[in-house]
């Protein structure tokens, strides 16, 4: 009679603990869950970053601007030679 009261008290501790680790593994997995929800833009910022093609258009275009910037530079130049030239023969 004596053992089998330990034996159903330990049989009610038992489903006590394995009730409390169920709550447990709930609450492990909704925080989870809310961490991976978090994380979740942080991987496609990753993946933008690794995909270099967005860089490599990036360099083109500044490749592109540096090269325009000098040929209008040039043109400038050009012009302002051709405007010295147009009032020299105005003086002439």
């Amino acid at each position: 009679m004596e053992s089998q009261k330990q034996t159903q008290k330990l049989l009610d501790q038992q489903q006590r603990l394995a009730l409390q680790d169920k709550k447990l593994l709930e609450e492990y997995k909704s925080e989870n869950d809310s961490l991976k929800a978090l994380k979740m833009p942080s991987k496609d910022i990753k993946k933008e970053k690794v995909d270099n093609q967005p860089q490599e258009e990036i360099e083109n275009l500044r490749n592109e601007h540096t090269i325009f910037q000098e040929q209008l530079k040039e043109k400038v130049m050009i012009e302002k030679k051709e405007a010295s030239k147009k009032w020299w023969q105005l003086w002439k």
